[in-house]
């Protein structure tokens, strides 16, 4: 536990924290309006509004996970492999519109716990997509404590 907080407290820049959560709130504020745009619209308009809450969405949250680990600073080189990196962000955007297609489409009770569940999965696939991307001068292993 006192690695997680002193990696949150000594190894990043603050100043892109609160940026990356400002990002964050941003694009919370315009997934939601877009989602509901999308679920009072009916045939081609709704599909436009889900597929452009998605793109909105995924962007947002790759935007917020990249620019909170551009304030990680472990005191050693740091870059980012741009495959891995861009698959990350595809994956955030896909995922996002299948969570949103579930929630909107399917006339279910459940449809939309349902959608932000695949949503949820799609932000930790994203996550870990971006992680593998860091390039260091050494090996990352999981500690399991």
């Amino acid at each position: 536990m006192f690695r997680v907080l002193t990696c949150l407290t000594v190894e990043h820049d603050w100043r892109l924290v609160v940026v990356a959560g400002i990002v964050c709130f941003i694009a919370s504020l315009c997934a939601i309006s877009l989602f509901h745009r999308a679920l009072s619209s009916q045939g081609g308009a709704r599909t436009a509004w889900v597929l452009i809450a998605s793109l909105a969405t995924g962007f947002g949250i790759w935007a917020t996970h990249f620019i909170a680990m551009l304030a990680y600073d472990p005191g050693i080189r740091v870059a980012y492999e741009i495959g891995l990196t861009a698959l990350s962000l595809a994956i955030a955007v896909a995922v996002t519109n299948v969570g949103f297609c579930v929630a909107i489409y399917r006339p279910v009770r459940w449809a939309a716990p349902i959608g932000g569940g695949i949503v949820g999965a799609g932000v930790a696939t994203m996550h870990y997509l971006g992680i593998s991307a860091l390039e260091l001068p050494g090996y990352i292993t999981w500690s399991l404590d």
